[in-house]
């Protein structure tokens, strides 16, 4: 899907093609910084059980976060050139908290150890986010003033 994003024809007009290759690759971003913490814990333990396989998996690792990170600000640089940057900010927030959280779950099965309440907590700060995000953006367009209008009389 992201590499479907790279290449668009219509990138420059739709600000959704920028903030889904950042989100997307964002989503691959934290889980790897994640599991980069593990590798190197296993990597570079003094246990009989570590071996190369463990040093192999934190340099890939490392690859992984590396060129995903400097992607993901290349194409941050150009959506910030050709848009807004309140409107990316807020759309790319919204989305790319969904997508880490969606690929957290996925690759570290963290809903196996989530209650109905749990979920429902995570649901709520997740919309409460959202529209704070929303109504910050909102207030920075309004226009406010100390002075009374005054209607016109007919």
């Amino acid at each position: 899907q992201t590499l479907f994003l790279i290449f668009p024809s219509h990138g420059k007009s739709n600000i959704m093609v920028y903030v889904g290759i950042c989100s997307l690759l964002g989503s691959f971003t934290v889980p790897s910084s994640k599991a980069l913490g593990l590798a190197a814990q296993e990597a570079f333990s003094e246990t009989p059980t570590s071996d190369s396989r463990a040093l192999y998996l934190f340099l890939g690792l490392l690859g992984i976060l590396v060129v995903s990170i400097l992607i993901q600000f290349t194409y941050i640089n150009k959506a910030l050139e050709s848009f807004s940057s309140n409107m990316f900010e807020a759309i790319y927030y919204v989305t790319f908290t969904s997508c880490v959280i969606l690929a957290s779950a996925i690759l570290f099965r963290e809903w196996t150890a989530l209650r109905i309440m749990d979920c429902l907590g995570i649901l709520c700060g997740f919309v409460t986010v959202s529209v704070g995000v929303a109504l910050l953006h909102i207030s920075q367009e309004a226009k406010l003033s100390w002075s009374q209008t005054k209607a016109k009389e007919d």
